[in-house]
């Protein structure tokens, strides 16, 4: 299997990102989180048996196992240090609902068909093979599960800016489009409850192209994300602006076991 990253990259990414805080979604200014929430918890997440793929140092795993204490969470990750930040949250604050396994993916034969719930932010488009990505994540699935698969919209404008500020991070990406990511689902025999573009925009995503917070660029993607907030204050006082291929920042997709 093509990886676009490396277990280095995820280590240091985790270690620069401080202490863990649980993902927030009140206030305009958190909007675009509060609509990624929406499509996971919509599901049912109520004493529920949930994996979180990619759950290391994970906010959101973080703020769902607060608000569902009556289910049971389980991140799995392979980076030591993304598992190392979770633990630690887990118990500063006294969490008894999640469980850490810090493994690969490809390899968790102790997670098989074990989960009610499987959900990914920002994990499949770092590999090649989608299809085979999908598989993997399939073979969690408990008989009647369903999962939620997101990604960042490399295919449109972010995914230009992403390439003007920094093309490394560009290039660990894949950039698909809401059909791509719906047929990689359907190649690893997933059934298809619903797909498409998530969130009206959101260029606070770019803020991984920058190590440096100085320059012209740096400069351009801050006023970019002021942008974005006013079009989230307006969107929550009024309504949202149709989700689209080129402004949209995420692709999802939720889907169950096919027959």
């Amino acid at each position: 299997m093509a990886r676009l990253t490396k277990k280095t990259y995820w280590d240091n990414s985790y270690e620069a990102r401080g202490c863990l805080v649980p993902v927030q979604t009140s206030g305009y200014k958190h909007y675009c989180y509060f609509k990624n929430l929406d499509v996971i918890t919509k599901i049912g997440l109520q004493k529920k048996n949930v994996l979180e793929i990619g759950g290391g140092g994970s906010e959101w795993i973080a703020r769902l196992a607060m608000e569902y204490p009556e289910s049971s969470f389980t991140a799995l990750d392979y980076s030591d240090a993304g598992c190392k930040s979770l633990e630690d949250f887990s118990r500063e604050n006294g969490l008894k609902n999640i469980k850490v396994i810090c493994d690969d993916f490809f390899n968790a034969k102790q997670c098989e068909g074990k989960y009610d719930v499987i959900y990914s932010q920002g994990v499949a488009e770092h590999f090649e093979n989608l299809p085979e990505v999908m598989k993997a994540f399939k073979g969690f699935l408990g008989a009647d599960g369903r999962m939620v698969t997101i990604i960042p919209n490399m295919s449109g404008l972010n995914g230009w800016l992403t390439k003007l500020f920094n093309k490394a991070v560009f290039h660990i990406h894949v950039p698909h489009t809401k059909e791509s990511f719906k047929a990689g689902h359907v190649g690893a025999g997933l059934e298809i409850i619903e797909y498409g573009y998530l969130c009206s925009n959101n260029f606070g995503v770019l803020s991984s192209c920058f190590a440096d917070q100085s320059g012209v660029k740096w400069v351009l993607y801050k006023q970019l994300t002021r942008i974005s907030k006013i079009v989230w204050w307006f969107e929550s006082k009024f309504f949202d602006f149709p989700a689209g291929r080129f402004f949209s920042p995420y692709i999802y997709c939720v889907a169950k076991k096919g027959k």
